[in-house]
């Protein structure tokens, strides 16, 4: 047992062998009652008691997830609730007299409908027992709760509800990870797909950018909804509520109902296997505003096999056609996406590949660009046959047995890889910097 004191009252957590883990700590007032559809409010008064940080919290409200449980050793079930804004901080033992740690907060990914900051696959251990560094992950409302524009439902509701948790997370971050043993100075904000374009969107807002030292952004590049966009969805959620809940209001609504709808809108669209983002933040300001922060950001070299694993998950191609389309992309020949691997392939390049070539174009002003491509894969097994969408985390959190639990072989080179990718994660951490411009990942 550990107990950190802060100004909001004392914290218990867990010490184990070579770190210390602080869990579902809340770092804003539940989103609940008059708070449900609105941006997330600080915690305004201590804990009347010392409190109890050895559990996870609840998890946001969202669907099922299938690649969770592959992406895990544990296949737990979490409980879903919307009192979900909570915490986690990882940290090596700390003596009293220490420099404080530099920070890395990370949002997680999964099309801003599914994921959250307990995840077997996000947890920070292996990365505070290589280097002395921090690591936080944060809950944050997802789906309709957390992305619809619900100012256009009702004039005293809010937007960007999910990234005004992220916003509110930082700000907790900035205030009280001194007692944890972190710079509040240099704090990294690191994210992948999903989390990715947050960090994006957060580095664009006034509310939050001065308080990020660093950014990380792994597989994702933010296309925010225009206002329009927002209000449109927003107008689509109002007419299918009218229709299957006429009697009853939104703030009485629960949780199963509010994920109804959600199924009920993402139909009308049709399938599309994450590739579009029916709910993501509206935006903030103009996309073409610049930031010089320090950036590490890239991609996998197959991003697009995880969406379209075989010929039997491969889209219908009119229905890729309209994904694409109102995704604003170039509509591909039906003859260019009659088969899986053409799918993946369109997938990877006009998904991943050119807009991160585009997005680094925009900020090559500044020279504290550094990218990286992941190319890891291992041809044996039939999960593992090419880098795609996500593989690369498990080599940044050090979580290989994960790999092992499938069959993989854990050999010298794959241990080295990830061990050479966290120094580089908290090289660029402690340095804003790394020795080389680019990083290939192999």
């Amino acid at each position: 047992m550990v107990v950190i004191h802060t100004s909001l009252g004392s914290i218990r957590g867990q010490r184990q062998n070579d770190y210390d883990v602080f869990k579902g700590i809340p770092y804003a007032q539940p989103p609940l009652g008059s708070l449900r559809f609105k941006h997330a409010q600080p915690i305004d008064q201590p804990w009347s008691s010392e409190l109890d940080a050895t559990q996870f919290g609840a998890i946001p409200i969202q669907p099922f997830n299938t690649l969770e449980n592959f992406f895990s050793i544990q296949h737990l079930t979490h409980s879903q609730h919307e009192d979900c804004l909570t915490l986690n901080i990882w940290r090596p033992h700390i003596k009293p007299n220490d420099n404080l740690l530099p920070v890395i907060l990370y949002l997680y990914g999964g099309s801003f409908v599914n994921g959250h900051s307990a995840q077997y696959l996000y947890q920070g251990e292996m990365i505070v027992k290589q280097a002395p560094v921090i690591v936080v992950t944060c809950n944050y409302r997802l789906g309709a709760l957390g992305f619809l524009d619900w100012s256009a439902i009702h004039p005293e509701w809010d937007k960007n509800n999910g990234l005004s948790d992220q916003q509110c997370a930082l700000h907790w971050i900035h205030h009280h990870i001194a007692a944890f043993g972190g710079d509040p100075s240099r704090i990294t904000l690191m994210g992948q797909s999903a989390g990715a374009m947050s960090v994006q969107a957060l580095l664009q807002s006034s509310e939050t950018s001065h308080l990020i030292h660093n950014a990380v952004m792994l597989s994702g590049i933010l296309q925010p909804d225009t206002p329009h966009d927002g209000q449109y969805k927003a107008h689509e959620f109002q007419a299918l509520k009218d229709a299957l809940f006429p009697d009853i209001q939104w703030q009485d609504l629960c949780s199963e109902d509010i994920l109804k709808l959600m199924t009920k809108h993402q139909q009308q669209y049709g399938k599309s296997k994450g590739l579009e983002l029916l709910y993501q933040p509206i935006l903030l300001l103009d996309k073409t505003s610049v930031y010089t922060l320090p950036t590490f950001i890239g991609v996998t070299t197959s991003e697009g096999d995880i969406y379209i694993k075989n010929e039997h998950k491969k889209l219908a191609p009119q229905q890729f056609q309209r994904i694409t389309e109102r995704a604003g992309l170039n509509v591909p020949n039906l003859m260019d996406i009659q088969t899986a691997q053409q799918q993946r392939d369109y997938i990877t390049k006009h998904y991943f590949h050119e807009p991160l070539q585009k997005y680094i174009n925009h900020l090559n002003h500044t020279q504290n660009i550094y990218t990286y491509t992941f190319s890891w894969s291992y041809p044996l097994h039939p999960d593992f046959r090419s880098a795609y969408h996500i593989l690369d985390v498990l080599f940044w959190f050090g979580r290989l047995d994960i790999l092992e639990s499938h069959g993989v072989p854990i050999t010298p080179h794959i241990q080295q890889l990830s061990q050479h990718m966290i120094a580089d994660l908290t090289y660029f951490v402690y340095h804003s910097e790394l020795p080389n411009k680019h990083m290939d990942y192999k």
